[in-house]
């Protein structure tokens, strides 16, 4: 059955980054976008206020000047008083008429505005004449030609006057309504613009989320399957074992007692040193495999009686490890242990310790320097058990998976094996009540261990065995 995938990081962090980019990006358009418009309504704003409206304000004031001032010289002509009491009048409402034209032609043009204003100008400067020019002849006693140049010259020349202030005033109009109907253009197109970014953020944003929560939905699913793929697998290996160990340890049993036989029946040294080394290695097989028979028959539960010493299941293996060893190419040293006790069998002391040293052994490579180290530590209340070796080193990426079923590290060469062996570390330290770990540096070579608690003690919490297990690392 192929594995299925682990589950790994994909595309939904950088979506989601893209995603936040995009809504930032858009929010920042939509405010410069905003700021722009506001600066050209602005900008139009002041044209009304500064030009098209005093404008007319400025034009309606000249109109109401020019017919006080026709109306003050027809009092001047007919009043039964005589143009005296007139005078007055006339003369404030012609130098209103003048401060009015005088300030309306003071005015920022407005583009296409200086026609009007030359109409305005030359229409006032007639008026203004025909005026003065009539009173002139009022005040020299000449009251029938005044009378009739008011007729004939001051009235046509007023209407002349209030005809251009008025398309003035309408020429300004329709340029405020035109500076007016821009506004609502630059506004309306804003809001557009602004509303139309906030539904493209809020439709990606609602996107983004539901393709982030069903790419989380879709590494949940993988992780639980690969979890569960894992646990069967275990199984697996678990009922594997158990199979073995109960299918060779007759033939184990056999050739062990075959092994005495010939050991007692042969009396050449060299001969006995064979036998009694055969029979050694197979007690050591039948020790291994008893155990982990009786491991997997438990339930993966250790046997709460057992008691090992290290320095005993070192000193039995070390010369099978040094010959192991020396068929590779590599020298191993074994330091002197300390006189402390484990909780679990020989047997499966022998195949935490044996799947380690092998494991160096095998993916040793073809380094120049071919060392391998193994040494038991004490903290007090755990005991670790170490291999070193000179080997390729890990990469830091595979560290975290070696001791998963059927893991091999990138760097290895070697060709047989299932890649069981790190993981039947783990579940026997685990089952044990310990941990296992490694650290490695690529080029430098790696380290492997196993903790174990020290017999004679209860077994602690798993919080308390990391505990112990650091003291473990800083004594290292």
């Amino acid at each position: 059955m192929a594995a299925p995938a682990a589950p790994t990081k994909d595309a939904s962090s950088r979506i989601l980054v893209g995603v936040f980019t995009i809504v930032m990006g858009s929010f920042l358009l939509t405010t410069l976008a905003v700021q722009r418009a506001s600066r050209e309504v602005d900008t139009l704003s002041d044209r009304i206020v500064s030009s098209s409206s005093p404008s007319i304000e400025k034009l309606a004031a000249l109109r109401g000047s020019t017919l006080e001032v026709e109306l003050a010289l027809s009092h001047y002509l007919h009043d039964a008083r005589g143009p005296a009491s007139f005078g007055s009048p006339l003369d404030h409402g012609l130098q209103r008429l003048n401060d009015d034209v005088h300030a309306y032609l003071a005015l920022t043009d407005l583009p296409g505005e200086e026609h009007y204003e030359n109409q305005v100008q030359q229409a006032w400067a007639r008026f203004d004449e025909s005026v003065r020019r009539t009173r002139e002849l009022v005040d020299t006693g000449q009251a029938p030609e005044a009378g009739q140049r008011f007729a004939r010259v001051v009235e046509p020349s007023a209407g002349r006057l209030l005809d251009a202030s008025v398309r003035a005033i309408e020429f300004d109009a329709q340029h405020g309504r035109q500076l007016a109907s821009r506004i609502k253009q630059i506004r309306q197109r804003t809001m557009w613009l602004a509303n139309g970014l906030t539904a493209f953020c809020l439709a990606l944003g609602v996107a983004g989320a539901l393709f982030i929560d069903r790419q989380a939905r879709n590494r949940r699913t993988a992780a639980l399957t690969y979890s569960k793929f894992l646990e069967e697998r275990a199984a697996e290996l678990e009922q594997f074992a158990g199979r073995v160990a109960h299918d060779i340890r007759g033939p184990l049993s056999s050739a062990k007692m075959g092994a005495e036989l010939i050991a007692g029946g042969v009396s050449t040294e060299r001969s006995q040193e064979y036998a009694e080394r055969v029979v050694r290695s197979l007690a050591r097989a039948e020790s291994i495999t008893s155990a982990l028979l009786d491991f997997a028959r438990s339930g993966a539960r250790p046997d709460p009686g057992a008691r090992t010493d290290p320095r005993e299941v070192l000193a039995d293996t070390e010369a099978t490890l040094i010959q192991e060893a020396e068929r590779a190419g590599i020298s191993i040293h074994i330091e002197p242990a300390p006189a402390v006790f484990v909780p679990c069998s020989v047997g499966v002391y022998l195949s935490l310790l044996g799947n380690l040293t092998r494991n160096a052994i095998k993916h040793m490579g073809d380094v120049a320097t071919r060392e391998i180290r193994v040494r038991v530590l004490d903290s007090g209340s755990v005991v670790r058990t170490e291999v070193t070796d000179t080997g390729p080193g890990i990469a830091k990426s595979e560290l975290a998976s070696l001791f998963q079923p059927y893991v091999r590290p990138a760097v290895s060469r070697a060709r047989d094996g299932l890649g069981l062996g790190l993981a039947t570390v783990k579940k026997l330290a685990e089952g044990h009540g310990g941990q296992v770990g490694v650290s490695s540096n690529v080029g430098k070579g790696s380290t492997f261990w196993f903790d174990l608690p020290r017999a004679g003690s209860a077994w602690e919490a798993p919080s308390s065995r990391e505990t112990t297990a650091r003291e473990v690392e800083t004594q290292h």
